[in-house]
């Protein structure tokens, strides 16, 4: 009896230790996802903008001076400057608007806005050392660009908590989006050496624009650091459809050769997608009447193929990226 209960323990503690031997230890139980309890609330938002505008089909930023000796111990030396509207920051503001309501729905309007000029100027001189008039003649050319960017959004979000740390806001709506990217080229040639003395002025101008409606959905993910700061990282995407323009002009005078002018225009139905994305820190203080939030962080906003300038040149998409600062109020209804 004895060597019998013997045998059935030892069975009994080798098959444990088989059991044991499979598994992977201890498994942790997932916390729940929850949603905030049912209030109703209000909040105002305002956000200052320093955006600088990107076009994927002019990417060049150059200054630079050359001087070269030609016969009869002619020199030119040209000094010019080319770039283009993504080498300026200009300011722009996103306003919005929110009603909270139920557990953790809320209605969203927003609007950001951009409106960004940028001059430049550059030319050259040719002198001739042969001739008894030291300078030959003169070329110089002024630019002048302009980038337009309106989105208007309509969300429906519903916040969601994974855990007491993390919070997802899901959201889905419409974007009305507005892009217009204007460009002038002005061009001066003068002899001083000849009859008449002007002898070329040409001017180039392109516009282009775009306005679009579609749906329009995200996600912004939020981390609680604790006693008010936390850290967040949003996205978002749309599908717009809408009408994409252009205006061309390009003429040139010559007192010798005539005059020259060519005016060009077309639209056409576009389908254009876009992507957003902001990382952020922000800091709430909660007040007797609410909370006030202060945010500051990076957006970066692309829209492909926005840009069509017609038959001088390819498609081009239209870009936004800088950092962006702001305050936003939310009161609770009584």
């Amino acid at each position: 009896m004895l060597n019998l209960k013997k045998t059935a323990v030892a069975v009994l503690a080798f098959g444990s230790s088989a059991v044991f031997a499979g598994t992977m230890g201890p498994v942790c139980a997932p916390g729940n996802v929850t949603v905030p309890c049912a209030s109703q609330a209000w909040d105002f938002g305002v956000q200052a903008l320093y955006l600088k505008p990107s076009y994927s089909a002019y990417q060049y930023n150059q200054v630079s001076s050359n001087t070269v000796t030609g016969p009869n111990g002619a020199v030119t030396t040209t000094n010019y400057n080319e770039n283009d509207n993504s080498n300026n920051w200009g300011w722009g503001f996103k306003l919005e608007g929110s009603y909270h309501f139920s557990t953790g729905n809320d209605l969203n309007l927003n609007w950001y806005h951009l409106d960004h000029s940028v001059n430049n100027s550059g030319g050259f001189l040719a002198l001739d050392t042969v001739d008894t008039v030291v300078l030959d003649s003169v070329n110089s050319y002024s630019t002048s660009s302009t980038a337009k960017w309106d989105a208007v959004n309509v969300e429906f979000g519903q916040h969601s908590h994974f855990g007491e740390w993390k919070n997802i806001r899901f959201h889905g709506g419409v974007q009305y989006a507005r892009v217009q990217a204007d460009a002038n080229l002005a061009v001066a040639g003068v002899t001083v050496d000849r009859t008449p003395v002007a002898d070329l002025v040409g001017g180039l101008g392109l516009t282009s624009k775009y306005n679009g409606f579609g749906p329009r959905i995200g996600a912004d993910y939020l981390y609680n650091w604790g006693n008010g700061f936390a850290m967040y990282a949003n996205g978002a995407s749309a599908l717009l459809v809408g009408t994409q323009s252009f205006n061309t002009s390009a003429g040139i005078i010559d007192p010798e050769l005539g005059a020259f002018v060519d005016l060009r225009n077309g639209s056409a139905t576009a389908v254009v997608p876009e992507l957003e994305a902001k990382l952020g820190v922000k800091y709430t203080y909660a007040m007797a009447q609410g909370d006030l939030s202060l945010d500051g962080g990076w957006m970066w906003v692309n829209y492909f193929n926005a840009v069509n300038a017609g038959p001088l040149t390819a498609q081009s998409n239209f870009a936004v990226q800088g950092p962006f600062l702001g305050l936003k109020w939310v009161g609770n209804v009584a």
